[in-house]
């Protein structure tokens, strides 16, 4: 495996976790209609999918056999038409079911992380990767869509500071040479959430 510099580890996940637990408990039980901020999805949607990466991502490195591709799990929507996916919040739960799913869904990745093998590497289409790889990568997934979600509801919001550090320097090495002192705009900016990079292609390097 290629080294890797400051790399993030399972309490970098849990650090981004609970601030996204902390900030998304304002919204009220009838604000997950709305559109979230820059993308197609709606709020509820776009937390749908946070939980498909938080909870497909740990799948990666939950079983000792590796296989290419993400589990074959069937996806559904409850909206015909709309977004599919695997994980999807009680919707009478309101709020309190969405922070529970945060927490338990990406419980999970946090354990995986804790306790795969330094050597266990999984599979994604930009770079197979191993668990420092992985908990960039859900670390990226949750905190720009919760910044999507607040953004569409008026409310201010920035990735803890660590943990969102530490994914730009795992997964991102193409932005170490526009890196400022500001990790959070630089994360917006190497993914296409700026002002200057609105609509630019992106991507991020996941391997091991």
């Amino acid at each position: 495996m290629t080294g890797h510099g400051n790399t993030p580890n399972h309490e970098d996940l849990v650090t981004a976790l609970e601030d996204a637990r902390e900030h998304v408990k304002r919204i009220p039980d009838d604000g997950w209609a709305a559109q979230a901020a820059g993308l197609d999805w709606t709020c509820r949607e776009t937390v749908a999918h946070i939980l498909d990466d938080l909870g497909s991502y740990a799948m990666l490195l939950s079983g000792a056999h590796r296989h290419e591709g993400y589990t074959p799990l069937m996806e559904f929507t409850p909206v015909p038409g709309r977004t599919e996916g695997t994980f999807w919040p009680e919707e009478e739960g309101g709020t309190p079911a969405i922070l529970d799913c945060l927490g338990d869904v990406g419980g999970l990745l946090v354990a995986v992380i804790a306790t795969a093998p330094a050597d266990r590497i999984g599979w994604h289409p930009f770079g197979d990767p191993d668990r420092t790889a992985l908990a960039a990568m859900g670390i990226t997934e949750l905190v720009l869509h919760t910044h999507d979600i607040l953004t569409a509801h008026d409310m201010d919001y920035r990735g803890p500071e660590g943990p969102v550090s530490k994914s730009l320097d795992r997964i991102f090495p193409h932005a170490t040479t526009t890196r400022t002192q500001d990790s959070w705009h630089d994360l917006l900016t190497a993914t296409g959430r700026t002002a200057e990079t609105r609509g630019i292609p992106w991507r991020w390097n996941s391997s091991a």
